[in-house]
């Protein structure tokens, strides 16, 4: 057994893995979003406008009046670009500060995924077939690693919810992408949930946005349901993206059936 993911709670020396993966996943819609506003009617409407300004008002040829066009994309792209720098830079801050808002009580956590792998791939990680196992049953299993590297390539946490009674946020998803689509987002996000049922939580939500489908459709398929929709601001009233705020809401005394990776060893901190 040669390549593993081990699902575990956030330890010293993370941080800096933790930072590169989940800043690569703020940024990683950013060209999405680019194009889902540049087609948008709004956006189509300020370069009808400002051509007819450039035209009308300046009598400017209509040809210098279509430079307009790559302006208003341009602009768009710049606009773009500042809100998901803005927003990287905001969850760098709060990655540095992992043990005191996520790992300092008994109703937050962050969790990792791990890789473990020989010092000498010749495969791509997404052509690879990988096990999936909490840490204690990694322990147990009793696997010779002394060949092989690691390295996080998936981050999840939960927190008490400022906002909602007896609520919790699920935040920081993020999966590197050459390890999507191995259920470690799945198994991730199970984690988060059992961990707000232990807990006590009423409910768990989380917030993906409109050019986030995989995210939001996976939350969907877990159970989760659509409990508002909102216009994100990303610069001024002038670029948004459409926010979708999901809840998984929690049954007083819910029985959950729990597979064997999502035992009670995983929530050990």
């Amino acid at each position: 057994m040669s390549h593993i993911i081990v699902l575990r709670s956030y330890k010293p020396g993370d941080e800096i893995n933790c930072k590169e993966l989940i800043k690569t996943g703020v940024l990683s819609s950013l060209n999405s979003t680019f194009f889902g506003i540049t087609f948008k009617e709004l956006t189509f409407q300020m370069m009808i406008l400002f051509a007819a300004i450039m035209f009308i008002f300046f009598g400017l040829p209509l040809t210098v009046c279509l430079l307009v066009v790559p302006l208003v994309i341009f602009f768009v792209y710049i606009g773009t670009y500042i809100g998901f720098t803005t927003k990287a830079m905001e969850v760098n801050e709060e990655v540095s500060n992992i043990p005191r808002i996520y790992m300092s009580n008994a109703f937050s956590c962050f969790w990792v995924a791990e890789a473990f792998e020989p010092y000498l791939m010749t495969e791509s990680p997404k052509s690879i077939q990988y096990t999936i196992m909490t840490e204690q049953q990694f322990r147990d299993s009793n696997i010779d690693i002394s060949s092989q590297v690691k390295r996080i390539v998936g981050t999840i946490a939960l927190c008490k919810s400022h906002r909602l009674d007896k609520g919790a946020w699920i935040k920081r998803l993020h999966v590197h992408e050459q390890y999507r689509r191995k259920g470690i987002a799945s198994c991730l996000l199970n984690i988060a949930v059992l961990f707000a049922i232990e807990q006590g939580y009423s409910c768990a939500n989380t917030v993906a946005s409109e050019y986030t489908e995989g995210g939001r459709e996976l939350c969907l398929k877990k159970g989760f349901e659509l409990q508002q929709m909102y216009h994100k601001p990303i610069l001024g009233s002038f670029i948004t993206i459409l926010m979708y705020e999901l809840t998984y809401q929690i049954k007083p005394g819910e029985d959950v059936y729990v597979p064997p990776i999502y035992n009670k060893a995983m929530l050990n901190k």
